[in-house]
């Protein structure tokens, strides 16, 4: 069988034909041959994990309902009346076992959120092996890899956490914004051992966060990225197929 040359992350599932990290848009981007579904996981009021990638309700259900101060059933009411989705995780565990695997932006930067990840995949029976666990500090390395040994590591960096203090904590991963994808700079970080994903359109661009069209792919594709995070799953795939 021919290796791809990049794998496809849906971002927040089939975003670009289904309400963003919705059950709907995880059966797309299955059904779009998507290789893993990723999803944003914040703690709700009651301590519950949720998938939202705002603080708040505001964008998805124009209501300025905090994720932190609401109990996760009030928040899947309220975007469910304005035809969206703030899940429990473990419901997206639940329904993404056995058929595809997870990234997770964990948008939480306390150690205690990796505990309740974990807890909830115990719960779903869902292998850690197929959970690609994007951190924003490098300082929850050591929790996740006490807590979820088996997963892998990915670095979500900014300008205020640059890549270097992740290397320093042999992170398995690393994600790159389009704009400073380019081929050295990807040579480079496959050099020091880490695996690159790459998330489409964004500042830099004059594109939303995972919009992208046939020739930004082709462009990263060739500049040597290993996985593409896009909203539209099936265009994605149709670019990786059409480089091999």
């Amino acid at each position: 069988m021919t290796r791809l040359p990049a794998h496809i992350i849906a971002h927040r599932g089939d975003s670009a034909h289904a309400p963003e990290n919705s059950l709907a848009a995880l059966d797309s981007a299955i059904a779009a041959g998507a290789d893993r579904v990723e999803c944003d996981v914040r703690i709700a009021g009651d301590g519950t994990l949720v998938v939202s990638h705002d603080a708040d309700l505001s964008r998805i259900a124009g209501r300025s309902v905090l994720i932190d101060d609401t109990p996760a059933e009030e928040l899947a009411r309220t975007a469910a009346a304005a035809g969206a989705s703030v899940l429990p995780l473990a419901t997206l565990f639940e329904a993404a076992h056995g058929r595809i695997p997870l990234m997770l932006d964990v948008k939480s930067l306390i150690p205690a959120v990796i505990e309740k990840i974990a807890a909830d995949l115990a719960a779903a029976a869902f292998d850690p092996r197929r959970i690609a666990l994007g951190l924003r500090d490098p300082a929850l390395v050591g929790p996740a890899r006490a807590h979820l040994p088996a997963a892998r590591i990915l670095a979500l960096n900014s300008g205020t956490t640059p890549v270097d203090a992740f290397l320093a904590e042999s992170v398995d991963l690393i994600r790159l914004w389009e704009r400073d994808a380019d081929a050295d700079t990807i040579a480079a970080l496959h050099g020091q051992g880490c695996t690159v994903w790459v998330t489409t359109g964004g500042t830099g661009t004059d594109r939303e966060v995972g919009d992208c069209s046939t020739d930004d792919l082709s462009r990263l594709i060739a500049a040597g990225v290993d996985g593409l995070l896009v909203n539209d799953p099936a265009l994605g795939r149709r670019a990786v197929l059409s480089a091999a």
